[in-house]
């Protein structure tokens, strides 16, 4: 029904994630499906530098309106007759939002809905754009294995039902929240530190592409050991610094990076450190420990 650059997104608010013991944890999300299943990240959006992307985002939420919004990325919004918004308009229960972008800049880059911001963002409506070298030979290295670590936290006081059953309110009224405290840290939905690591330790002389985004509303840090040897890719390369014994990459919210990660001088039970940082107090409040290989 879609080309590669057309994509359907809808947003949900009937997700669920099973974190600890089984008990499920209520959380938004987008999919390209009335029956999909919502994950986080949501639904990933892939282009070619060059390419123009159209998204048909169907709001199904029962809650406020919500919208879209990348922040490297320049969205344009239609109405239903193709006609370009002065000025942009969050998408109202069982309506549709147009929206379009030309894949300017090869990277990975969060996308997600900032309306009540940052509860829509931390309940789960975000997703990942990848844009592509147009001409792949431009890459010196073509690695044989592309990892996506998309890191968030999970405050459940958030996440309780009356909180997000708020009900539809026309003028998008911001919702009250509690003190963000959150409890939980993750990567791809799952708790970090059962995060298996990058590579299979049969495989350690390959080139790995490794995609950090930063979903969630803290800073992350993510630590390597010395021995892994990273080549920036795509992204801010201040966000990279070099320490006594490794390397840190650093991560506000809503930022991302591409780096490619040599790994054949890694030691079979060396491990990548992640932090995660209360911005606001500018202290670290959480850390897990990944092998690099498994």
């Amino acid at each position: 029904m879609f080309s590669q650059n057309e994509y359907l997104v809808i947003g949900r608010t009937t997700g669920k994630l099973f974190l600890k013991n089984n008990v499920p944890i209520r959380t938004f999300g987008f999919t390209n499906s009335l029956s999909g299943q919502v994950t986080l990240p949501g639904l990933s959006i892939e282009a070619v530098e060059g390419e123009n992307v159209s998204i048909d985002f169907w709001n199904i939420s029962q809650g406020n309106p919500v919208s879209l919004f990348c922040k490297e990325i320049d969205f344009v919004q239609r109405d239903k007759e193709n006609v370009v918004l002065k000025k942009e308009e969050a998408i109202h229960h069982m309506e549709h939002g147009y929206y379009s972008f030309q894949a300017q800049k090869a990277g990975t880059y969060l996308y997600y809905s900032p309306e009540n911001y940052p509860f829509n963002l931390q309940a789960g409506m975000f997703g990942v754009i990848i844009i592509r070298a147009k001409d792949p030979d431009s890459v010196a290295l073509q690695p044989l294995n592309e990892i996506l670590w998309c890191s968030n936290e999970l405050d459940t006081k958030w996440h309780t039902d009356a909180i997000m059953g708020t009900e539809y309110d026309s003028s998008n009224k911001p919702i009250v929240l509690p003190k963000y405290k959150p409890e939980y840290f993750l990567i791809n939905g799952k708790i970090a530190t059962e995060n298996k690591g990058l590579q299979a330790l049969d495989h350690k002389n390959e080139t790995v592409l490794l995609r950090l985004v930063n979903s969630g509303v803290y800073l992350h840090e993510i630590v390597f050991p010395s021995q892994v040897k990273l080549q920036l890719r795509y992204g801010n390369e201040s966000s990279v610094t070099t320490l006594p014994d490794g390397c840190k990459i650093q991560l506000h919210s809503g930022e991302s990076i591409e780096v490619l990660a040599f790994l054949e001088n890694v030691g079979e039970k060396e491990h990548i450190v992640y932090h995660f940082n209360d911005p606001v107090l500018k202290k670290k409040v959480y850390e897990a420990a990944i092998p690099v290989f498994y």
